[in-house]
């Protein structure tokens, strides 16, 4: 008679959601963290000249201020690389299913007092 858990060799569990997968995968199947380096790869970091510029970023573009004012935007390039979005539609309204929508009438009942005795 064989061992049951023998179907438990070559494998591991994760060490976050304890799924049971393959012994040395990568990441977990089910929760997708990641177990072990090996996906990443080894690389040196770029030199100072190739490395991007930051950028000067104002807070307030990212405010939810309904009246805040809206920054104006650099584009790199000529105006020829801007193009007006046209076409579409932006209503996300939901008028035409007002009539496929049924509403029913619950009758809830009101609640009783226990007495203890």
């Amino acid at each position: 008679m064989s061992d049951r858990l023998d179907v438990l060799v070559g494998k591991e569990s994760c060490p976050v959601c304890g799924t049971i997968a393959q012994k040395g995968t990568a990441r977990c199947p089910e929760c997708g963290t990641f177990h072990s380096g090996v996906h990443l790869e080894e690389r040196e970091a770029p030199p100072p000249e190739e490395r991007q510029i930051d950028r000067n970023v104002d807070p307030t573009d990212y405010s939810i201020n309904p009246t805040s004012a809206i920054s104006p935007e650099e584009f790199e390039g000529d105006e020829s690389s801007v193009k007006n979005w046209g076409g579409g539609s932006t209503d996300f309204s939901f008028e035409d299913e007002k009539d496929s929508v049924r509403i029913e009438k619950r009758i809830v009942p009101e609640s009783e007092e226990i007495e203890n005795d």
